[in-house]
C-alpha cells in the first residue's frame, strides 16, 4: 500500500505544473461559460488527462526545452478541454448507438 502511494506521489511531483496547467485551463474555461458543477468536474478531469498528454508531447517527442512554452501549451489545452470532452461523448454514443443496432438490440416501446 505505502509502494502504491509513493508510486502516485512521485506522478504528481513529476507531473505537477502540468497538471496546474490544465486545471487553470479549465477554470477560465468554466469562467467564460456557464456550466454545471458536475459539467466543470468532467471538465477538470479530461483537462488534467489532455494536459499531461500535452506537457509529455511537447517535453518528450517535441524536445521544447523551454518550460514556460510547455506550461502555455497545457493551459491552452485545459481550455479547450470541454470541446474535447464533448467530441468524445458524441463518439461514444455514436459507438454505442452502431453496436447495438450490429447486436440486435432494441429499446422496447410502451404499449
Amino acid at each position: 500500500m505505502i509502494e502504491i502511494f509513493d508510486n502516485i506521489m512521485d506522478f504528481i511531483k513529476k507531473f505537477n505544473p502540468y497538471i496546474l496547467g490544465g486545471a487553470i485551463g479549465s477554470i477560465i474555461h468554466r469562467m467564460r461559460n456557464e456550466m454545471s458543477w458536475s459539467a466543470f468536474f468532467k471538465s477538470v478531469v479530461v483537462s488534467i488527462f489532455i494536459s499531461i498528454c500535452v506537457g509529455v508531447a511537447c517535453k518528450d517527442y517535441l524536445m521544447i526545452k523551454n518550460e514556460n512554452i510547455i506550461f502555455v501549451a497545457c493551459g491552452l489545452s485545459g481550455t479547450f478541454s470541454k470541446l474535447i470532452l464533448d467530441e468524445i461523448e458524441q463518439i461514444l454514443k455514436l459507438a454505442s448507438v452502431y453496436a447495438k443496432v450490429k447486436l440486435g438490440i432494441t429499446k422496447k416501446t410502451e404499449e
